[in-house]
């Protein structure tokens, strides 16, 4: 009942020195001074300048959550645990949904998949053909899915999101003709740079490094991606990303990422297998052995996969929380058919 001014007043805010206001997300631009800029209420920004003190400096302090050590962005054992259910429930979503695509289906039908056990969405749920955003529409629709049509697919929960773009086709030769080469100029390479992240990422690794790695094997100005090759999540989906240009952060241990990259080749349709894996030293791993068993059982069969299937050599400290990282059906009508490692050996 008390007006914000009387509150804040009451707290002492004209006798401090330095005040910060935690919002949604940190301001990364380098054109205006990122600390000075905020995203919460102007009531709430407005009743601070009112009573605090002359020289009172007033700062944007979302940092200290998501920012480089940031409280939130590592997770404890059972944190990871909570965490899984969410990623694990995303991809199990997904894979329902893929197998559920056929010509004929509407696209309410395959969205009505993505949702699972009444849990909120982190991201609005797509289940889109031809364009994502047309005549405005951000949701399924009634619109038929067609042979020949590029797909959209994304689900998200607390902890995870599964995201999937390809063609309702079985074979490559029904690719739309000025889109013939689709597997050579986007999909196969952007498999490629999945397969480094996670045979590459470490824990103890500048978030510079794996920026450099990607844009190595996906390069930026090839394939125009967007964002950051790699964000962190939490409770929402994009919690803050310590990979990007000249990053001197470091990756740690707890660090949960959703496998992110998206291109953008004119005249292609795109292409995604975003999901969530977490970064665990041998320290954590041990004790999400010892507390949870049963979801180690399940980060082996998923480890197992990966190496022995799909015959990526998966970096000893990921563990992928949801069940289909890595997992690339470019071709939706081609259910038994998915992009795997082919490893040529040495003959000498």
């Amino acid at each position: 009942e008390q007006p914000l001014e009387q509150l804040f007043t009451s707290l002492g805010f004209v006798e401090k020195k330095k005040i910060g206001v935690v919002g949604w997300k940190m301001f990364t631009t380098r054109k205006k001074e990122a600390t000075k800029l905020f995203d919460v209420p102007h009531f709430i920004i407005e009743a601070i300048e009112k009573v605090k003190g002359e020289t009172t400096e007033l700062l944007n302090a979302s940092s200290l959550l998501i920012g480089e050590k940031g409280i939130r962005r590592t997770n404890n054992a059972n944190e990871i645990a909570h965490y899984e259910f969410g990623a694990n429930l995303a991809s199990s979503c997904m894979l329902q949904a893929l197998n559920k695509i056929e010509v004929g289906v509407k696209e309410s039908e395959i969205g009505a998949l993505l949702n699972g056990k009444g849990q909120p969405n982190t991201v609005v749920t797509i289940a889109a053909t031809g364009q994502r955003f047309e005549y405005a529409n951000l949701y399924p629709t009634d619109k038929t899915i067609k042979l020949g049509d590029a797909l959209s697919l994304t689900t998200g929960f607390k902890g995870g999101l599964s995201s999937r773009t390809g063609f309702v086709i079985e074979h490559e030769k029904q690719l739309p003709s000025e889109q013939a080469d689709y597997l050579e100029k986007v999909a196969k390479p952007y498999f490629q740079a999945i397969v480094h992240w996670l045979e590459t990422i470490k824990v103890g690794m500048r978030g510079e490094e794996v920026y450099q790695l990607v844009e190595t094997v996906l390069p930026k100005k090839q394939f125009h991606w967007h964002l950051n090759p790699g964000h962190l999540t939490a409770d929402e989906e994009w919690l803050a990303s310590p990979i990007y240009q000249e990053s001197q952060e470091i990756l740690e241990s707890g660090m949960i990422f959703q496998l992110d990259i998206i291109p953008s080749v004119p005249g292609y349709t795109g292409v995604s297998a975003e999901e969530c894996v977490v970064l665990a030293d041998e320290a954590l791993q041990a004790k999400i052995k010892e507390k949870y068993p049963e979801l180690w059982q399940r980060i082996m069969i998923r480890q197992t996969y990966l190496k022995e299937v799909l015959n990526i050599d998966l970096s000893k400290d990921i563990l992928p929380l949801s069940n289909t990282v890595a997992y690339l059906r470019p071709f939706y009508l081609a259910k038994n058919q998915a992009f795997r490692v082919q490893r040529i050996k040495s003959t000498s």
